[in-house]
């Protein structure tokens, strides 16, 4: 089996947010709530817990820096290429790192990372997307969907800290990135910090759900909440299209269904409690086989015979959010298929192809998130 690249090379960036059930939602011009979150119980698993201690190594020492994580190990030197790659930074990978260390409360580790990336990333009233540190270049863009991960990994943390200084933090960012990319609760894909343009579409993953609920109306929130519904593919495929234009009110992408992004889709439904049953249901059939593909046809049929660590992470969170632990066990050993566990490697640890080195930081960061889920709960 072949590892998926990053899901930034499928989807510009994406990625996503263990936040919770919905809460309710608030008018943005007042101190917003922190995402509120799906109780899930850990569980102790050895075998679990010494993958994880072997991938938290692998990143401390290889992938992650102080201002952020190399998108891949290998360092290509593409920085001309229209995807982030090797040793570039994506805001993707940075909240996801956030995500994991607000999760496992690492107080220190997280505001001191917080306060580096942000320096690196920040350009006013958003995260570039992904940044070149040889060059010290931000792309324009950023992406929604790695912005309000960011904004719920501060509002988590900001909850843990319980004092002042951190809920201002949290406030001021979740003000400011609904402002600038929610614009009326419409999730757009991206903004240019440069010229203002924004996105005409939206991604169905990039409506983080339970994030967004307390930075929106409810009126807006329902909107959102309606339009990833409405998204759900009605044949054989109970899967999600890729994308809303606003422009001509229409739903695009439904021929070919990346499974990254509709699970990310799920996984958003599932933290407020909405995901279709036929959905998870197709999705544990494919688990149990071990056939979840990367690609579908609205057919049903796969398109593809790759599969992703990254794939099976994302199968795995929404088993625990609909309280499937089974399904994410059994989910989470497809994913670690993928560890290398040879020894005399600096690759011991990691979700890759020992042969060509390749190790993308979007496939290893999910399976962490899943497992930090799995072993300590929220």
């Amino acid at each position: 089996m072949r590892m998926l690249r990053s899901a930034a090379w499928l989807i510009v960036s994406g990625g996503i947010l263990l936040a919770g059930c919905m809460q309710q939602a608030q008018s943005a011009n007042k101190a917003p709530a922190e995402p509120a979150t799906v109780k899930v119980t850990g569980q102790h698993d050895a075998a679990l817990s010494a993958a994880r201690s072997a991938l938290v190594h692998f990143l401390t020492t290889r992938m992650v820096q102080p201002d952020g994580v190399y998108t891949n190990y290998l360092d290509d030197g593409q920085a001309d290429s229209d995807t982030a790659m090797g040793h570039e930074y994506l805001s993707e990978s940075t909240g996801l790192w956030l995500q994991h260390l607000a999760m496992t409360k690492q107080k220190a580790a997280f505001a001191q990372f917080y306060r580096r990336s942000k320096a690196t990333l920040w350009q006013g009233q958003q995260f570039t997307y992904r940044y070149d540190p040889a060059r010290g270049y931000q792309y324009p863009v950023n992406a929604g969907v790695d912005d309000l991960r960011i904004v719920n990994a501060v509002g988590r943390f900001a909850k843990q800290a319980a004092n002042e200084s951190w809920q201002r933090t949290y406030t001021k960012l979740a003000q400011t990135v609904a402002a600038n990319t929610v614009p009326q609760g419409r999730v757009v894909d991206y903004v240019d910090a440069h010229t203002h343009e924004r996105a005409r579409q939206t991604t169905m993953c990039y409506v983080d759900l339970a994030t967004l609920a307390p930075l929106v109306t409810a009126k807006q929130y329902a909107r959102a909440l309606a339009l990833v519904q409405a998204s759900r593919l009605t044949g054989a495929l109970p899967l999600f299209a890729t994308r809303y234009d606003f422009s001509s009110h229409t739903y695009t992408g439904t021929d070919s269904i990346n499974v990254v992004e509709s699970l990310l889709t799920a996984v958003h439904l599932a933290a407020v409690k909405q995901v279709p049953a036929k959905t998870v249901a197709w999705v544990k059939q494919q688990v149990q086989r071990g056939t979840l593909y990367n690609r579908w046809g609205a057919n049903g049929t796969p398109q593809t015979t790759d599969q992703s660590a990254g794939g099976y992470a994302l199968a795995a969170q929404l088993g625990l959010l609909t309280s499937d632990r089974a399904l994410a066990r059994t989910a989470l050993q497809h994913a670690l298929n993928f560890q290398i566990t040879a020894a005399d490697t600096p690759l011991h640890g990691a979700l890759g192809d020992l042969g060509t080195r390749q190790v993308y930081s979007f496939d290893n960061l999910e399976t962490l998130v899943a497992l930090d889920l799995y072993l300590d709960g929220e």
